[in-house]
């Protein structure tokens, strides 16, 4: 009863009440247009940009912490990314960043830097979510679904291991393939959409080959998911070249490129664990946490 109670509780201050606070931050910057259809980085203030982008990761990274306290880690996971979700619906849409900018281009090259910039805050706030220990939860298991490692044991436990390097490389390209199925039109929920599937891609194919790895290199389907986040608008650029914002506008635009860093980042957070769960449900495999 108590562990159904405070999932109804997590919810509801996830995307009722903090969800709509955090979702209120990018909703004061405006592009060059003067619209509200910008990034963090392609707004007029991208330094106010970053910081409100931040001060949405931090508000999901305490809601996700209550969820992960109150109930289970994935149950954090997910509060956190429903917070932003509200974030990332509050954001501009790509194609119509790219109809408003004067230079396509340049407007997608900043959304890569984004997605840099955001990339490690993002790993960062996966380990702060997951850090704390559940109410009623075996120490003891140690589920392939959560992360229990800070950020920097974690990206040594990737770089250190060759099957982790290929786990981040599935991760991208099952990342890469949700995208593509979900990225069906233009409109903004159908790209948050996209990125929930990029994610669970991410998840299911990162985490059949981490299942079998003892040192349970557990971030490297995000580290997959962020760096085709940081890819795509690239991947745009060279896809359709100077007809960049003509794409925007005709509809033809890559289904990678329709997406911004906040939509990958959300879909990240609310994707990743759900595949992560499919796969630890088929492998079976629980191994004994190490001190």
């Amino acid at each position: 009863m108590r562990k159904a109670i405070f999932e109804w509780v997590s919810l509801v201050l996830a995307v009722l009440i903090l969800g709509p606070v955090a979702g209120t931050l990018p909703a004061m910057l405006r592009s060059a247009a003067g619209s509200g259809q910008t990034s963090a980085l392609t707004s007029t203030t991208p330094i106010l940009g970053i910081v409100l982008a931040l001060g949405g990761l931090a508000l999901a990274t305490v809601v996700g912490m209550f969820g992960s306290k109150t109930v289970t880690r994935p149950m954090g996971m997910a509060c956190a990314g429903f917070v932003l979700v509200w974030v990332a619906c509050r954001f501009g849409r790509a194609e119509m960043i790219f109809r408003e900018s004067t230079s396509p281009t340049n407007a997608a090259w900043l959304m890569a830097l984004e997605a840099a910039i955001l990339a490690l805050p993002a790993l960062w706030a996966v380990t702060i979510v997951q850090r704390p220990r559940p109410f009623e939860f075996d120490e003891g298991i140690l589920a392939i679904a959560e992360v229990r490692s800070g950020l920097m044991d974690g990206l040594r436990a990737v770089a250190r291991d060759h099957r982790a390097l290929l786990a981040v490389v599935a991760a991208a390209a099952g990342a890469v393939l949700g995208c593509s199925l979900g990225s069906i039109s233009l409109m903004k929920g159908q790209c948050v959409f996209a990125g929930v599937l990029a994610g669970i891609g991410a998840g299911c194919a990162g985490g059949l080959l981490i299942a079998g790895l003892d040192s349970r290199p557990s971030l490297a389907p995000y580290l997959g998911v962020l760096l085709v986040a940081i890819g795509a608008p690239i991947f745009a650029i060279f896809k359709h070249g100077a007809g960049l914002g003509t794409a925007a506008v005709t509809g033809d635009l890559v289904p990678l490129g329709r997406l911004i860093p906040m939509d990958w980042i959300a879909g990240m957070f609310l994707g990743v664990p759900w595949g992560l769960s499919w796969v630890s449900g088929m492998v079976k495999e629980h191994v004994p946490a190490t001190a």
